[in-house]
């Protein structure tokens, strides 16, 4: 087995950088050109395997071919008695799977950008006749300097070539992220990678995987097509994002996008109608200092979700006006320009109703028909109240005169309307985040026979004014701690997504605090009194302590372990050990470890 110090070629290994489902990866020298390199070594188990090493080798041949600012460069493949490796260029950084799971979803637009780059690259592989076959976050690598590097071309298939699931019904992949044809055992295609970087997208945007469960339960949910639309997840993502992450993710081949570059030209023009400039520049800036970025960058964004948004209004799309101003609470909840926009969201389609209906009545009376309603302002009264209505009848010359009236009613009426909103909201309790929805109240739906006043003028008689302004509460601060990324909230009130730990400013007294990852169904919540001026720290946790048992002998982290015994861990990424294989495991669950099939820690 390679270990640090062993020599293959011209290569000497270093110190051990990690490990994949395949191979070791060593620091390198390389003696002949003098720079240091990444070197990736078969496992020794795998070595004994004719097929394994051929698909080890395919992966060098296939990206080495490759030339990419954002793809990682392979520089060599060769192998020293039974090590079989191949080197590539070093880069020092992390995975992009490692930055969700340190700080959750990304803004929409970064998301965009990152998946515009990974389609680039995309599209220089499938120029190539190279189809990757498992892009997702874990195969994507961030270096130190913000570039971002598609990676691990290991189950790749040359399209000139039988792919390896056709000569030995092998499944190849990853099953959260796999195209349906994919993972029934097809032949993949281009536009199943196009799916996985949906896919990748999807959790980018979300902080969750598209699908959950176990492994059969997921791949029946990507067999029926069965996805929640990323905008449900969570709001943040935005109408935009969310419909390019769905089309590539149709479950039919045919109905995704034809092609990267399609992909790649859709995710820029979402970026880009975000404000930011170039996708390459702007992932930079981002991975120099993610909460900065994001800090500075999400009041222009709003502000131009929130202009698409009065665009929507004006054009008559309602529902996606209202999409724009959900994705604009959830980026600044606090913001009055938004609630005044949540607001016209909401009234504007109760008023377009009442505006169907005055029109129709002016019809009528062009027609000469004349017709019966009355349009009731608190200070613009057009006719008598409904149970007293005047007769309003018009020859059609009159009509236009008909018209002006009747709009200038629907316009003081609409006036009239949103006044009551914004007393409501300014005599309501004050909310860390306001439900939008109450909005709605202040502008009822019409009546067939006549449009009333709104129901907000009685909402208004009913506000008292005191006669001088209570004394503002007291203020004081919650610390909150958890060991994962979480939405948070604070009374049933979202405060949004965290990345382990966050400050909030709020009243002295009694709070629940919760905190819910999306998607993965953990979650915690602890009451707490803070007083006047102090910091309460709460602290939650959502990773799970798990049991795992030992059928062989093993090392788990690097402790020895023997059959029978037991060990407690807390899920997610641990190191088995065993006959000199090794292998990186995510635990979420309870499990026995045996080396049969293979080294893995099986469920009970």
């Amino acid at each position: 087995m390679a270990k640090s110090g062993d020599v293959l070629g011209r290569y000497e290994l270093l110190d051990e950088l990690g490990e994949g489902g395949m191979a070791t990866v060593f620091r390198a020298r390389d003696r002949e050109l003098r720079r240091d390199v990444a070197v990736k070594v078969l496992f020794p188990h795998l070595a004994r395997r004719p097929e394994t090493v051929r698909r080890f080798q395919r992966e060098a041949r296939a990206a080495a071919a490759l030339e990419h600012p954002n793809i990682l460069r392979v520089y060599d493949v060769g192998e020293e008695g039974d090590a079989p490796f191949i080197v590539m260029e070093l880069v020092r950084g992390r995975t992009l799977l490692a930055e969700i799971e340190q700080r959750g979803a990304m803004l929409a637009e970064v998301a965009a950008s990152i998946g515009a780059l990974l389609a680039d690259a995309l599209g220089a592989a499938h120029k190539a006749g190279v189809i990757h076959r498992d892009v997702k976050p874990a195969n994507v690598l961030v270096a130190d300097d913000g570039r971002v590097l598609l990676a691990d071309f290991g189950v790749a298939r040359l399209e000139t070539q039988d792919s390896l699931v056709t000569r030995s019904g092998a499944l190849l992949g990853t099953p959260a992220y796999m195209s349906p044809e994919q993972a029934s055992g097809d032949v993949a295609t281009a536009r199943s990678d196009l799916y996985s970087l949906g896919a990748t997208l999807y959790q980018l945007a979300t902080g969750a995987l598209p699908f959950a469960g176990t492994p059969a339960r997921v791949m029946s949910q990507i067999a029926l097509g069965q996805l929640v639309a990323p905008v449900k997840r969570r709001a943040a993502v935005g109408p935009d994002l969310s419909r390019a992450i769905e089309r590539a993710m149709a479950a039919d081949a045919e109905a995704r996008p034809a092609s990267a570059a399609e992909v790649a030209s859709e995710l820029r023009a979402i970026a880009s109608a975000g404000g930011l400039a170039d996708p390459a520049d702007e992932v930079q800036a981002y991975f120099a200092d993610p909460d900065a970025f994001t800090r500075d960058r999400t009041p222009a964004i709003a502000a131009s979700v929130m202009a698409a948004a009065d665009r929507a209004l004006a054009d008559r799309k309602l529902p996606r006006a209202l999409a724009l101003a959900d994705r604009a609470s959830a980026l600044l909840p606090d913001d009055p320009r938004v609630k005044a926009l949540v607001a016209r969201a909401i009234a504007g389609g109760r008023a377009s109703r009442r505006k169907r209906l005055v029109l129709g009545a002016i019809a009528a009376v062009a027609l000469g028909g004349g017709a019966t309603f009355a349009v009731v302002g608190r200070s613009h009264p057009v006719a008598a109240p409904a149970s007293d209505a005047a007769t309003v009848s018009a020859p059609a010359s009159d009509a236009a005169a008909a018209t002006a009236a009747a709009s200038a009613a629907y316009a003081a009426a609409a006036t009239d309307a949103a006044a009551a909103t914004d007393a409501a909201a300014a005599a309501a309790p004050r909310k860390p985040h306001p439900d939008a929805a109450a909005a709605s109240a202040a502008v009822p739906a019409a009546d067939a026979a006549a449009v009333p006043a709104p129901a907000a003028d009685a909402a208004l008689a009913a506000v008292s004014v005191p006669d001088a302004a209570p004394a503002p509460p007291a203020r004081a601060t919650l610390a909150i701690e958890s060991d994962a990324w979480c939405n948070v909230s604070i009374d049933g009130t979202a405060t949004g997504r965290r990345a382990n730990s966050g400050a909030f400013a709020v009243d002295a007294g009694h709070h629940t605090i919760a905190c819910e990852q999306t998607g993965t169904g953990k979650s915690w919540s602890q009451p707490v009194d803070v007083a006047p001026g102090a910091t309460a720290h709460v602290r939650g946790s959502l990773l799970s302590s798990l049991a795992i048992t030992f059928a062989i002998d093993a090392s788990l982290d690097g402790v020895a372990h023997h059959p029978g015994d037991t060990a407690r861990v807390t899920a997610g990424r641990h190191q088995l050990d065993a006959h000199g294989a090794r292998s990186w495991r995510d635990l979420r669950a309870a499990c026995t470890v045996r080396d049969t099939p293979e080294l893995d820690c099986y469920p009970p």
